[in-house]
C-alpha cells in the first residue's frame, strides 16, 4: 500500500513539475523573468488620469480652430519641414504663426528646448490623425497636449486634405444589427528587456513613434481595404452603445457588418482591453479617425497591432452623418 502511495506521489510530482514548466514557457515574461505587460499596465492604470489614464478620459482633448487663440499654446507642427516652410509657395499660410516644426521623433526635445513658458501644447498635422497619435504619446509622458481638429486642413482651403476622401461608397454595406458578444483574448507579450515601468514605457513610446514614422508600417488602413473582406479582421466600432442618448451610435447610424460595438473609455483590464487580438488584424474606427488614432497610440504602446481606418466613417458614409464629420467648409 505504501509503495503504491509513493508511486502515485511520484507521478503527481512529475505531473506538477511538467505542468508548471509548461505553463511558464507560455508566460509573457522577458529574459529576466519580468512580465513587462503586467508591469506597464499596472503603472498606466494606476496613474493620474490627466496623463497615464488619458485614453479613457480624453476630456476637451481636440480643439476647434475657430474657437481658440493659438497664441495661448505652444504650437507644434509635425508636418514635413518642406510643407511647414512652404518651399514651393503653394499655400497662402505656410504654418500657424509662432509654431515650431518637429517630427514625432524630435518632438520631446523641441518642446523641452523651446516651450520656455510651459504652455499647453497644440499638435498640428495635415488632417488631425498624426497629431492625435502624437498627442497621446505626449500625454503618457505627462505633457498637457491637445490636437488641432482636422489639422491644417481647417486653416485654409489650400491645405485641405479631407474633402477628396469624404465618400458615400459604403452606405449600402452598413448594417444596424445588434453587436456580437465582445471577444476575449490574452494580453500581448512585451520584451523590451527593461524591468521598470518607466523604462518599458519609454521603449514602447519609441517603438510607437518608429511604427508611425514609417509609411510602410504606419497603423492606418483605407476603408476599401477593410471592406474588401471585413471577416478577415477583428473590427471595433468606437461609438456609443445605442442607449438613446442622441449620439450617432452603433445602432442608429449603422456599422460595418461584423464589427463589435466597443463603448468609449473602457480600454482597461477591468473592462474591455482584452477584446483585441494580440496576434494582430485589429481594426479600430470612429467618425473621423482622430479619436481612433489617439486610442491606437495607447494600444500600440501596450504591444497591440491595431489599425485605424483613415478618415473614419467620413470615408464611407459621409452624407449619412449629420454630425461628427469633416464639415466641408470650402463648399466642395
Amino acid at each position: 500500500m505504501k509503495k503504491r502511495w509513493m508511486i502515485s506521489l511520484a507521478v503527481l510530482t512529475a505531473f506538477t513539475v511538467f505542468f508548471f514548466v509548461g505553463c511558464k514557457d507560455k508566460t509573457t515574461e522577458n529574459d529576466d523573468g519580468v512580465n513587462e505587460f503586467d508591469v506597464l499596465i499596472e503603472y498606466l492604470e494606476a496613474g493620474n488620469s490627466d496623463y497615464l489614464g488619458w485614453v479613457n478620459k480624453l476630456e476637451d482633448w481636440i480643439k476647434n480652430y475657430a474657437e481658440i487663440n493659438t497664441d495661448d499654446y505652444f504650437v507644434l507642427d509635425i508636418r514635413s519641414a518642406d510643407d511647414f516652410n512652404d518651399v514651393d509657395d503653394e499655400h497662402e499660410i505656410d504654418h500657424i504663426e509662432n509654431a515650431f516644426n518637429a517630427t514625432m521623433g524630435t518632438m520631446f526635445d523641441v518642446i523641452e528646448t523651446n516651450n520656455t513658458e510651459d504652455k499647453d501644447i497644440l499638435i498640428v498635422c495635415y488632417s488631425g490623425q498624426s497629431a492625435s497619435f502624437a498627442h497621446m504619446l505626449l500625454r503618457l509622458k505627462n505633457y498637457n497636449a491637445y490636437v488641432l481638429k482636422f489639422g491644417m486642413s481647417i486653416v485654409g482651403e489650400d491645405h485641405d486634405q479631407w474633402t477628396e476622401f469624404c465618400t458615400n461608397d459604403y452606405v449600402d454595406d452598413f448594417v444596424t444589427t445588434e453587436s456580437p458578444v465582445l471577444p476575449e483574448f490574452d494580453y500581448p507579450e512585451l520584451n523590451t528587456g527593461f524591468e521598470t515601468a518607466e523604462e518599458i514605457l519609454n521603449a514602447r513610446i519609441d517603438a510607437a513613434i518608429a511604427l508611425w514614422s514609417n509609411a510602410e508600417t504606419r497603423p492606418l488602413i483605407a476603408a476599401d481595404a477593410v471592406m474588401e473582406d471585413p471577416d478577415a479582421f477583428n473590427i471595433m466600432n468606437y461609438w456609443g452603445d445605442g442607449d438613446g442618448n442622441g449620439v450617432l451610435d452603433y445602432l442608429e447610424l449603422g456599422h460595418i457588418d461584423g464589427a463589435y460595438q466597443l463603448t468609449p473609455y473602457t480600454l482597461t483590464t477591468a473592462e474591455n482591453l482584452s477584446v483585441f487580438d494580440p496576434d494582430g488584424n485589429n481594426i479600430f474606427y470612429c467618425y473621423t479617425g482622430q479619436t481612433a488614432a489617439a486610442s491606437i497610440a495607447y494600444l500600440t504602446v501596450l504591444g497591440y497591432d491595431v489599425k485605424s481606418i483613415k478618415y473614419g466613417t467620413c470615408s464611407m458614409i459621409w452624407d449619412e452623418m449629420p454630425g461628427h464629420k469633416w464639415p466641408k467648409p470650402y463648399g466642395k
